[in-house]
């Protein structure tokens, strides 16, 4: 006789198995993930990348207005000094127009002097150059006490044409030199003032300081992200420790529970296989106690069939014997068929 398991039995042991060996996997793979996560890679650190951001462009902003200013001073500075020069370029050019001038003037006289025919010695000409000077006087070329004297002698005295004519064109002569005197006056003047701000702005260094201000600004501003970084670092492992402390203490409380689970399901299935084994082992006398049986139902079934062939008399017994031999063929589940032709005559 053979005893087979049911489904269910082979499904959960089945199942068991297959649990610890899940449990297993994902219990190596978990150490395996604590074991990754003691060491922290610093492109993980969940920075404040808006605060760092901000504090560099609040750096980069400052140190441009440091370099802005002084480039703004420096172009105004500049612009000013072209404004000057512009100027004292259109004195220059006022001043050598009048310097034409006052050349066509003398060239003038000059002409008239030859066209009179007269000599620069003669004393019509001295006595003109004396008229002309005393007429605009230069305060560098004052008279001397003989042309005093000799001027005042002229004065009453008339005019030749040549004389009228020089007296004339030497009047817008002298305008001509007092607008080319005023014009190269104010260049100079202005030159003075261009001269004057080289010196000033070779004084202060006000691009080099500005760029000096700017450089210190960003290596703070550097020395500050650094800082925070650090800080956000040290923050994040502190963090990071906390969390791996927790996560440690859960997993080795999952795999006490897990454990505690293996053993009861290790405990099931030993029960489980001592329940199967009793089963088997009272199959098993069970099964010998109706081999047994069948064997004396046999043995008893030829007893009577060899008396009956004897001619035996059994009168009067004949139906309880069949009827026990009825009850003996139920109780081993053995057909009619099997001892067919045994048959008690009750007449015999």
């Amino acid at each position: 006789m053979q005893i087979k398991m049911g489904n269910n039995e082979n499904q959960m042991i089945h199942t068991n198995l297959q649990t610890q060996e899940k449990a297993a996997g994902e219990g190596g793979r978990k150490a395996s993930g604590q074991q990754k996560k003691a060491t922290i890679f610093a492109g993980d650190l969940p920075l404040h990348k808006d605060s760092i951001t901000l504090r560099r462009q609040q750096a980069q902003k400052k140190a441009k207005k440091f370099v802005q200013d002084a480039w703004d001073t420096d172009r105004k500075a500049d612009q000013s000094q072209e404004e000057i020069r512009a100027r004292q370029r259109d004195q220059w050019d006022e001043a050598l127009y009048n310097q034409k001038r006052v050349q066509e003037c003398l060239d003038r006289k000059e002409n008239l002097r030859q066209e009179y025919g007269v000599d620069a010695d003669s004393q019509e000409q001295q006595d003109l150059e004396l008229l002309m000077k005393g007429a605009h006087l230069d305060p560098g070329n004052p008279l001397t006490e003989e042309e005093k004297a000799r001027l005042d002698e002229l004065q009453g005295q008339p005019l030749t044409e040549y004389q009228k004519k020089c007296m004339e064109i030497n009047d817008e002569q002298f305008i001509f030199e007092n607008r080319k005197q005023s014009a190269a006056s104010y260049a100079a003047y202005l030159q003075s003032s261009l001269t004057d701000m080289k010196i000033e702005r070779l004084k202060f260094h006000k691009m080099a300081d500005a760029q000096n201000n700017a450089d210190k600004v960003l290596e703070q501003a550097g020395k500050d992200i650094q800082g925070m970084l650090m800080e956000e670092a040290k923050d994040h492992i502190d963090e990071s420790y906390e969390e791996t402390r927790e996560e440690a203490e859960k997993q080795a409380e999952e795999e006490e529970a897990q454990e505690e689970k293996v053993e009861l399901r290790k405990e099931q299935q030993e029960l489980m296989e001592e329940r199967i084994e009793a089963v088997r082992e009272d199959s098993y006398d069970a099964e010998a106690a109706q081999k047994n049986q069948e064997k004396s139902a046999r043995d008893e079934a030829a007893f009577l069939r060899d008396m009956a062939e004897a001619g035996l008399d059994v009168a009067g017994s004949g139906s309880a014997v069949q009827a026990e031999i009825k009850d003996m063929l139920n109780k081993m589940k053995l057909l009619e068929a099997d001892i067919k032709g045994i048959d008690v005559d009750a007449q015999i």
